[in-house]
């Protein structure tokens, strides 16, 4: 992958974390203050988590693709993988947990169960949301590094049966297909591993495939049609213009965001907005699993301080945005990027010991 494609498409990853960033503010405002901030405190669904989804198809593809079929070792691969997902997740996870003991009224009630906190550690499929709620996208990260690992390890013709067999079962449970959709909703790890969001996945897959050897000219079009439509879809979710509303329906500006992305020219002089979004696109992952919880602790702050009472909710809002962004990308800086270094160099290390031989 060339430089300025490495640049764009880990800005467009900086924009869809500060997106969701954006739309949780939106929610938590509307819960603490009855604000609704940049009216979007009442969607479901920013795009921004089906954007990475998408992301993390291609990327896969991109860079892996090639060593499906290959029956190749993927114990590296999972590895380094795993350790990006679960460490930093559990650090997070142990800090909330205590909170819901001490404070139940804060969660649900489950987030204190034995079962609920041994799946959410594990980010095994539940009928309800993990101790950290944000974490529900990252049990679908998982599967997918595991789906893709096992095309790695076949053969060609058994890797590409085991694609189609998945795809057109999570198609017939998507499109609601008689006797399949319905058994495949009875059951919680049926639903989850034949969810129609693995379509966004596959459909990253896809989108890499035909990127490695197309690229546009008009790659400012494809990004700015891209970024329209996210607007249009937000527009159509909150005032029913169409009577439909699918999440999948994301899928089309993130493809063109993607495509567009990669179709930037080597030569060209990225501007430096560009390059700032792309460090926040590094922090992503952090940004996903902290972010609430700074701006839970900040919007708390601004009513226990009276803050909120002086300078108004727009302005409490974009303070607390203001304050999360960098807090988030501090915690990336110092906290989770040297520990999953620091993790990876172990894990290197204590693999390229040589065993001592028994005679």
């Amino acid at each position: 992958m060339i430089n300025n494609h490495r640049i764009a498409l880990q800005a467009s990853r900086g924009a869809a974390a500060n997106l969701v960033l954006l739309f949780h503010t939106s929610a938590m405002s509307f819960k603490y203050f009855q604000f609704d901030f940049l009216g979007v405190g009442t969607l479901e669904r920013s795009g921004g988590v089906d954007f990475f989804f998408l992301l993390t198809g291609f990327l896969l593809y991109l860079t892996y693709g090639n060593k499906i079929g290959t029956k190749t070792t993927v114990f590296p691969y999972l590895t380094n993988r795993l350790i990006r997902i679960y460490p930093f997740y559990w650090l997070i996870t142990l800090v909330v947990l205590p909170v819901y003991f001490l404070v139940p009224s804060f969660g649900y009630g489950y987030e204190t169960h034995i079962n609920t906190i041994i799946n959410s550690f594990l980010l095994l499929p539940q009928t309800h949301g993990p101790v950290l709620p944000v974490a529900w996208s990252l049990s679908y990260f998982v599967l997918f590094y595991l789906v893709f690992s096992l095309l790695m390890t076949l053969g060609k013709k058994p890797a590409y049966l085991l694609v189609s067999i998945w795809t057109a079962i999570t198609l017939c449970h998507f499109l609601n297909v008689p006797l399949i959709s319905a058994d495949i909703d009875r059951h919680v790890y049926l639903n989850f591993l034949f969810s129609e969001i693995n379509l966004e996945f596959i459909t990253g897959c896809l989108l890499a495939k035909w990127a490695k050897h197309h690229k546009s000219k008009y790659y400012k079009l494809l990004i700015l049609i891209g970024t329209l439509c996210f607007l249009l879809i937000w527009i159509n979710n909150k005032y029913l213009l169409i009577p439909y509303h699918n999440y999948l329906l994301f899928i089309i500006p993130s493809s063109l965001i993607l495509l567009g992305a990669t179709s930037v020219p080597e030569q060209l002089q990225l501007p430096n907005w560009v390059k700032r979004l792309s460090k926040l696109g590094d922090a992503s992952y952090t940004i996903l699993l902290t972010h609430l919880l700074f701006i839970s602790v900040l919007m708390k702050l601004s009513v226990a301080t009276h803050i909120v009472d002086n300078l108004g909710f727009l302005f409490t809002d974009l303070i607390i945005v203001g304050m999360t962004v960098p807090l988030c990308y501090m915690t990336y800086r110092f906290a989770e990027s040297p520990f999953v270094k620091g993790l990876k160099s172990a894990t290197i290390l204590r693999s390229s010991k040589p065993s001592n031989a028994i005679t």
